[in-house]
């Protein structure tokens, strides 16, 4: 089977390009063909230069064409279904960003959400329906994440890892003091830290705790850690076999709404660390996010909506309203984009200058 896989960006080590780099290498390693599309040359130039799969950026000549477009990221997903007429898809959304805002098309016959809440989420904002989209759990594999640290009694090292927060971020600030006063040691890993890594397997098994969500967090209990859910502005709760199946359907992710970050609440969590609990977490994680179950139900999946689309009558004037109706949605983003550059003032600009303002305003209370 031939499968394209489209992502925003290629060279980042974020969840979905993570995912994404899993995906081509086990594909690859069951026999499959694999290549990989961003819009962008220059990310399909720094890609080639750190990995193995193959990255395309001219969809209009292609080696050969795919059987099947693993989409993520919609104006990626779009340009690829465009250009790749009666190619079938399916769409995989990894979050509930703008970058991968939902699109529809009559070739997209299938979608993946990476968590229950946001499956729910799909069908509400963008009118799906419950046989149309599956909940796809993030996954690790095993033998990238081949190292399991067995944990002393007491946590000594700590990191904190989220590439959105920065040092003087509330939930940061929090996590610093609750480790503090509990003589753990700790350490910084994100985007903001100047520290980023593309070793997590090697890194990882050095920490007794980490405070993380998401991806991140899944492969931490994979090499064996303890892990504290943090989120941006929130704080769950440290990851037990009591707690393990809600947050595993959540993604190891806390809603919105949660409780904020405080050094009472990070200190109680800490105090339920246990080697015995941690162990087995991690046998779990291990066997029930093994990423090569994933490959098998993905290819299942793969095989039947080829089998559906070869069934289905293509409709070009529905390709065409597909199209349109996406493109009706940039629109506006695209005009915020020419005013601001041209320096006109509206009321869409102003908003906008008003939204960054008090952005600005915030991070630099924060960094007071």
């Amino acid at each position: 089977m031939r499968v394209l896989i489209t992502n925003n960006t290629l060279h980042v080590r974020g969840g979905a390009e993570s995912f994404m780099r899993d995906l081509a290498g086990d594909l690859q390693n069951c026999g499959h063909s694999v290549m990989v599309y961003s819009a962008d040359p220059q990310d399909a130039d720094h890609f080639r230069g750190i990995d193995v799969i193959q990255s395309v950026d001219d969809l209009e000549n292609l080696p050969e064409p795919p059987d099947i477009i693993h989409a993520q990221h919609h104006m990626d997903a779009m340009t690829a279904l465009t250009a790749l007429p009666n190619i079938p898809a399916i769409y995989h959304c990894h979050g509930a960003v703008w970058r991968e805002s939902v699109p529809k098309h009559p070739r997209i016959h299938h979608y993946l959400a990476m968590s229950r809440t946001l499956r729910e989420r799909m069908m509400i904002e963008y009118n799906l329906t419950p046989d149309s989209v599956d909940v796809f759990l993030n996954g690790v594999d095993p033998r990238r994440f081949c190292q399991v640290r067995k944990l002393p009694q007491r946590p000594r090292r700590g990191l904190f890892y989220n590439k959105f927060s920065h040092r003087n971020s509330p939930n940061a600030l929090a996590v610093e003091s609750a480790a503090a006063a509990m003589g753990i040691e700790l350490d910084w890993i994100g985007r903001n830290f100047e520290r980023m890594i593309g070793d997590p397997e090697n890194i990882l098994p050095n920490y007794d705790v980490v405070f993380a969500s998401g991806r991140s967090a899944i492969e931490a209990l994979a090499c064996g850690c303890a892990v504290v859910v943090l989120g941006r502005t929130s704080c769950g709760e440290m990851v037990t076999p009591a707690n393990f199946d809600r947050y595993r359907q959540v993604n190891f992710s806390i809603a919105v709404n949660s409780p904020p970050p405080s050094v009472e609440e990070i200190s109680r969590q800490l105090l339920h660390f246990s080697p015995a609990r941690c162990k087995l977490v991690t046998e779990r994680i291990r066997i029930e996010a093994d990423s090569r179950d994933a490959v098998r139900t993905l290819t299942a999946l793969y095989e039947r909506v080829i089998e559906r689309h070869r069934t289905t009558k293509i409709d070009v004037r529905e390709e065409l309203l597909a199209l349109s109706h996406y493109m009706r949605r940039l629109v506006p983003i695209v005009r915020i984009t020419d005013e601001l550059q041209n320096g006109v003032h509206s009321t869409r600009t102003s908003a906008v200058h008003q939204l960054l303002t008090q952005m600005e305003m915030v991070k630099h209370r924060l960094t007071l």
